[in-house]
This record gives C-alpha cells, sequence and structure tokens, in this order.
C-alpha cells in the first residue's frame, strides 16, 4: 500500500473496523462541517481493500450507502426543524457557503441532491438547504437514495474493478484519485467561469 490515502484507510480499519468508515461516511455526508473529509477517495481506496480480500465487499458497499443515506437525512432534518432555533449562530458563521448551496437547489431543484453528491463543498450544504426550504419528505427521500447509491456503488465498485483487473494498481491510485478529485470539481470550477464571464460581459 504506497499511497497516502490507503494507508489512511488502513489505518481507520485497523483502529475502528468498518464501522469507522461508516461513521466517517456519515460525518461527511450529513454534517456540513465535514466537507474537509476525504469522501469520494475514500469510496474509491475501499473498493482497493475489497479487490485485495481485505474487507467484505457487500457489507462495505451496503454499509457506506447506508451511511450516505442517513447523513444527507440528518442534514436535511437539521435544516427542516434547527435552521431558526439551535443553529442560529452556525448559519450566520457559514452564511455565504449556505446561499451558495441555497443558489445552487434554486437552479437545479431535486437534481441537486444528486449533482451535490459529487461535489465535496455541497455535499453537506445541499441537503441541509433542502431541509431549511421544507423539499417535500418523500421527493427528497427518492433523490437522496438514488444520489448515495450512484455515489457510493459507482466509487467503491471502480475502485474493486481496477483493483482487481490491474497489477500493482496501488503504485497508481494517487492518479486516479486526482481524476476523480478533478472531476468532482469541474462543476464548481464551470461555474465559477461562467460566472467571471457574466461579470465582464
Amino acid at each position: 500500500m504506497e499511497s497516502g490515502i490507503l494507508e489512511l484507510v488502513n489505518f481507520y480499519i485497523k483502529v475502528g473496523g468498518l464501522p469507522l468508515v461508516f461513521l466517517i461516511i456519515f460525518i461527511e455526508t450529513g454534517i456540513f462541517l465535514g466537507f474537509f473529509l476525504p469522501g469520494d477517495s475514500l469510496l474509491f481506496a475501499l473498493g482497493f481493500f475489497a479487490a485485495a480480500k481485505m474487507i467484505n465487499l457487500n457489507l462495505t458497499l451496503w454499509g457506506c450507502f447506508i451511511a450516505a443515506v442517513l447523513g444527507n437525512y440528518f442534514a436535511y432534518f437539521a435544516g427542516y426543524f434547527l435552521a431558526d432555533k439551535v443553529l442560529v449562530n452556525l448559519i450566520e458563521k457559514y452564511k455565504q457557503n449556505i446561499v451558495k448551496a441555497q443558489q445552487f437547489y434554486n437552479k437545479y431543484g431535486p437534481l441537486a441532491i444528486i449533482y451535490a453528491r459529487f461535489i465535496p463543498f455541497f455535499r453537506g450544504f445541499v441537503p441541509f438547504v433542502a431541509g431549511i426550504v421544507k423539499m417535500n419528505f418523500f421527493v427528497y427521500s427518492v433523490y437522496n437514495i438514488i444520489s448515495a447509491f450512484i455515489w457510493v456503488f459507482g466509487l467503491v465498485l471502480l475502485g474493486y474493478f481496477l483493483g482487481s483487473s490491474i497489477p500493482n494498481v496501488e503504485k497508481y491510485i494517487h492518479i486516479f484519485i486526482f481524476v476523480i478529485i478533478i472531476l468532482s470539481l469541474v462543476p464548481v470550477f464551470y461555474k465559477f467561469l461562467t460566472k467571471r464571464k457574466e461579470k465582464l460581459d
């Protein structure tokens, strides 16, 4: 295991096993203070560990999926019930971030729940905003479950199949993770460049 993320995930597994990994996924998707956690690269790396038979693939997939769904539910209900009470100071502190997430939500509607799942910055903020604006719970649930399934199964299985089919693939994992990070940031850069162009015009 030559990559930093593989060493980090290996540490998580040794210290707390998969339950600790599930907790990290929950925090990363449910608490907007957790946007700094390595969600995308963590899921991708878990696929490598599953390919190496160090963890169970099915347990990893379904455990991370449930953690991602519950994490977004936590953010949704926090916005729905607590935004005007307990979280007033927190909202004020992160007002700019929440406003950006709300603009993102207003632009894409329910699809924002799916898009945000792949953008680290918005992953925890958009469900919170969906709760603040009282998005229909059934509609939110559908998009929450679909987005969690695509996000978790897509990244874990990608890591699993690459780990199973390419010899010594761990030597190149930093390249794969770099590509994943760049792809996840493309929508953010596109939005920034579009806004900059509008100002210049």
